[in-house]
């Protein structure tokens, strides 16, 4: 399934495209619940005269309403013989410190890679692709981490708040 690029990170194996965030179906009672912890966590914040949480909370609570207007849009995930790419953004291998697959359909089906130093866990959909060629082909170039069986702790976070 290898393909031909002519950009300057090898022969792409794997390609497919990816939402920019997830997207979520959120009720009236999760936007009624969400303003209720904001405001009392804000009041609690000045009232303590924690200044900058306060900001912190009202800052998040606009982009989660920002982001719940706007649909994501669609970008290119590679794998390719140098690293991954994930629209414009390359990783390459030594780049990251290892990589492990959850699928238990339907609930998931995710690609993760640890990236070294303190960067965040990278979380990629897999979609309809099939895991096992995908960690066929990884396992080349990086390691695989067999002990985690779950999603990271922010992916749960992210899914169960519906962030």
């Amino acid at each position: 399934m290898p393909e031909n690029t002519n950009n300057d990170y090898g022969q792409v194996f794997f390609s497919w495209e990816i939402p920019e965030f997830s997207e979520f179906s959120r009720s009236a009672l999760w936007y009624i619940a969400v303003v209720v912890i904001g405001l009392i966590l804000v009041i609690l914040s000045i009232w303590t005269a924690n200044y900058l949480f306060a900001l912190i909370i009202i800052l998040s609570a606009f982009i989660v309403f920002l982001r719940s207007y706007r649909k994501p849009g669609n970008i290119l995930f590679q794998i390719t013989e140098d690293g991954i790419l994930i629209g414009n953004q390359f990783f390459n291998y030594d780049q990251l410190r290892n990589f492990y697959i959850v699928y238990d359909p339907p609930v998931v089906k995710k690609l993760f890679f640890y990236p070294r130093g303190i960067n965040p866990v990278i979380s990629i959909p897999l979609f309809d692709k099939n895991p096992l060629l995908i960690r066929q082909k990884l396992m080349e170039y990086l390691k695989e981490d067999i002990e985690r069986k779950t999603q990271s702790i922010d992916d749960q976070l992210e899914t169960i708040l519906k962030l």
